[in-house]
């Protein structure tokens, strides 16, 4: 199987919303020093896949666009604006919501299949927002949605209640402390390419969601491993 993580950033936080760019990236879980594919050692050309959407084709078919979210884009940096339109340019528009998606679907099935890997984990940060909004989109769109339900992952929840075994038992339990045991922003741009990020572009959100994910597992490993000196993960 390959793993995969999805985000979109959207108009608003229904099932229903309009999306204003997807983004994913293609993982590796058992990754000795990276979970991110080297796109030049030969196994996969192009691990990351991104797109902004032409809000026009939403508009005109009904997807949901709410003013919290609105007021909630208004309040952020320039840097997490400037993420949404780099992209929008004669060169390179925005493509219909339909033509996106497709895109997308197309960019996994060849993913996996380049892998030659059986099945795709799909992984998003919660378990009801940017699985339950592309499933809506595939179908309204009649856009085939070839994963199946028992391969949704959530990083939110297996991070967290995977870090609880690692708080000191009596300790107040926070999700600060929680991403704490993982969050070396400094060394992470050094060794992972993460310092040309800004939050809330859905490439730079796909990859932190990834690395916390990535560096639980080896905690975990390792835990069970001391655990079990004659069995390895």
């Amino acid at each position: 199987m390959i793993d995969i993580t999805v985000d979109l950033e959207t108009c608003s936080l229904a099932p229903t919303a309009a999306v204003m760019s997807i983004a994913a990236v293609a993982w590796d879980r058992n990754g000795v020093q990276s979970p991110f594919f080297d796109e030049h050692d030969g196994r996969l050309s192009f691990p990351e896949f991104t797109e902004h959407v032409d809000l026009r084709s939403e508009f005109l078919n009904g997807f949901t666009f709410d003013q919290s979210t609105a007021d909630w884009w208004a309040r952020q940096n320039d840097e997490a604006k400037a993420a949404l339109l780099e992209n929008d340019s004669e060169d390179f528009p925005c493509q219909p919501i339909d033509v996106v998606v497709k895109d997308l679907m197309d960019w996994m099935e060849d993913t996996r299949t380049k892998l030659h890997e059986d099945e795709i984990y799909l992984w998003a940060q919660g378990t009801d927002f940017d699985v339950a909004i592309l499933r809506n989109i595939c179908n309204k769109m009649g856009i085939r949605f070839g994963i199946k339900h028992t391969n949704f992952r959530d990083h939110r929840t297996f991070y967290l209640e995977m870090a609880r075994c690692f708080i000191t038992d009596g300790e107040e339990f926070t999700t600060d402390k929680a991403y704490a045991l993982t969050d070396e922003r400094e060394t992470d741009m050094i060794l992972y390419g993460l310092n040309n990020g800004a939050t809330h572009s859905p490439i730079y959100d796909c990859k932190r969601s990834i690395l916390s994910t990535w560096k639980m597992m080896g905690m975990v490993r390792n835990k069970f491993n001391s655990c079990n000196p004659q069995t390895e993960m």
